[in-house]
């Protein structure tokens, strides 16, 4: 989708289109939600703005990467027609946020700014992160110096700043929530007074040796007084990065929580099922193994986190999983003919995910799963394979995590306990008859992103099933023709396997 926010255009301003400003996906913003209130704050009469999502797709169209340099940034926002472009990193450090945003100005020098803030919504943020944009756009034209549309901008920046000022001015003064609004402004202004004055004495006191001018921020002569935020430019000398940027928010830049995931790919499993007899005993069963590749697809989904629902059901989300193996058959012993084998397993349940520290996360799980090995008997004839077959169902509680290491990897790993509901036919008194079963589950693996929203996701997965046989069975107890002693006492079912997905992320 494009999302492409502008005014309504008064009749006569038809003949001097809008200038158009492009905002890019900022880095740390999920969801694009930080992007998108940017959007909302410099949308106006004055100005046609191209969402992150139409900058987005220009971005691939163009083969651009995720990190865009001046020149790169340039490029992009001619092929969009636009007079400016704005991208930059979302960071968090406690209960506050920071917005670093740069200006990337056609036949301009780039220009940039930082706000903290706690939230999009106020009208403090909008009004300041404008004021900031259109105070750095001032001069930008279409085509570099000179040219007919750089004498279009300034007016209309002018006039923006005009009209906000008059709306700002138009209220009466008998209003008593503006008189709240007035008060509540002025203790914020004495409270972010007090924090620079407190920071301008940290600096002098680390670098006494420094110049005046260095050691504060250059402040724009036409700044308002009344801001709720604290603003480091980045024109002239000044860095580019904060000094002051810590390790917390570095971490924080790792990567945020997946919101929804499909995968799909494919897997390689060996199966193995394996006897206990009793000691002594000659005629163990024959031992199955069997390895196969098989299909897989994969997805997680937390739709009250993709609707921006904060509080408890945001952690709540729904996971499935299916797995179908392809050719698999096996062989009977002594015999030139094999039996089909239909293997197959599929999950689906409940998640209520956590987060921990910055990115990382855990997920309680609870899911209905079936795994089933049957072999197709119709091609044998008169010939007997020596095997039972298995069609598990169980209830699966289990808990997994999720730990970004950089930007573009995290790991990830889970352990399930299955409660056995039912085993098929290996129970069966004319099989091995009943038992206690129980069973386990892990998995291991790593998610790489290889773009914006695609990643691979390699995993190693094991699974085991126990039965302890209470020699009840035909097979159990009288393999060797000596139905008072039981003979298998127990089997081991496992699989260990690895799995990939290239998935669609959000």
């Amino acid at each position: 989708m494009i999302g492409l926010l502008c005014a309504a255009v008064p009749i006569a301003a038809l003949a001097k289109p809008k200038p158009k400003l492009a905002v890019a996906p900022l880095k740390g913003d999920t969801g694009n939600k930080v992007a998108q209130a940017i959007v909302e704050a410099i949308a106006g009469k004055d100005f046609a703005v191209i969402g992150p999502k139409a900058v987005s797709r220009e971005i691939t169209k163009l083969g651009l990467g995720d990190e865009l340099d001046t020149k790169d940034a340039r490029k992009l926002a001619r092929k969009l027609g636009a007079v400016a472009l704005v991208d930059g990193t979302v960071t968090k450090a406690g209960k506050k946020r920071s917005l670093h945003l740069e200006v990337h100005r056609r036949g301009k020098p780039d220009a940039g700014f930082t706000v903290e803030f706690k939230s999009t919504g106020s009208e403090a943020f909008r009004r300041g992160v404008r004021e900031e944009i259109v105070n750095k756009l001032d001069g930008a034209d279409d085509d570099g110096p000179g040219t007919d549309d750089d004498d279009q901008a300034k007016p209309t920046l002018a006039k923006l700043s005009a009209d906000d000022a008059d709306r700002r001015t138009s209220k009466p003064a008998d209003d008593d929530a503006a008189a709240r609004r007035a008060r509540k402004q002025a203790d914020d202004d004495a409270d972010t007074k007090r924090k620079l004055a407190d920071d301008d004495a940290a600096r002098r006191s680390q670098k006494r040796d420094e110049p005046e001018p260095d050691r504060k921020p250059r402040r724009d002569p036409g700044e308002p007084a009344a801001r709720r935020k604290r603003v480091a430019d980045t024109d002239g000398d000044q860095p580019a990065v904060r000094k002051r940027k810590t390790a917390r928010r570095e971490a924080d830049e790792a990567g945020p929580q997946l919101l929804a995931r499909l995968g799909v790919g494919a897997s390689v499993a060996q199966r193995q099922l394996s006897y206990a007899t009793r000691a002594g005993f000659t005629q163990i069963p024959p031992q199955v193994q069997t390895t196969a590749g098989s299909g897989r697809l994969d997805g997680e989904i937390y739709p009250f986190a993709l609707a921006n629902t904060t509080g408890a059901l945001a952690g709540l989300g729904l996971a499935v999983a299916y797995d179908k193996t392809f050719g698999l058959a096996i062989k009977i012993p002594n015999q030139t003919v094999s039996a089909p084998i239909n293997q197959s397993h599929y999950a689906l349940g409940a998640r209520y995910r956590i987060g921990v520290g910055d990115a990382s996360t855990i997920a309680f799980g609870l899911d209905y799963a079936r795994r089933s090995y049957i072999a197709d008997r119709s091609g044998l004839m008169t010939l007997t394979l020596d095997a039972p077959d298995v069609d598990y169902s169980a209830i699966v509680p289990g808990v997994g995590a999720r730990v970004p290491v950089t930007d573009t990897v995290a790991i990830l790993g889970s352990a399930d306990g299955m409660l056995m509901l039912d085993t098929g036919p290996i129970q069966a008194t004319t099989s091995y008859g009943p038992a206690t079963v129980y069973g386990l589950e892990a998995l291991a693996g790593v998610d790489i992103a290889l773009a914006r929203q695609i990643g691979l996701r390699v995993a190693v997965e094991y699974s085991q099933i126990n039965f302890s046989f209470n020699g009840k069975g035909a097979l159990a107890n009288n393999r060797d023709g000596d139905a008072a002693t039981p003979d298998v006492n127990g089997a081991t079912d496992r699989s260990i396997g690895v799995v990939a997905t290239v998935g669609l992320v959000y």
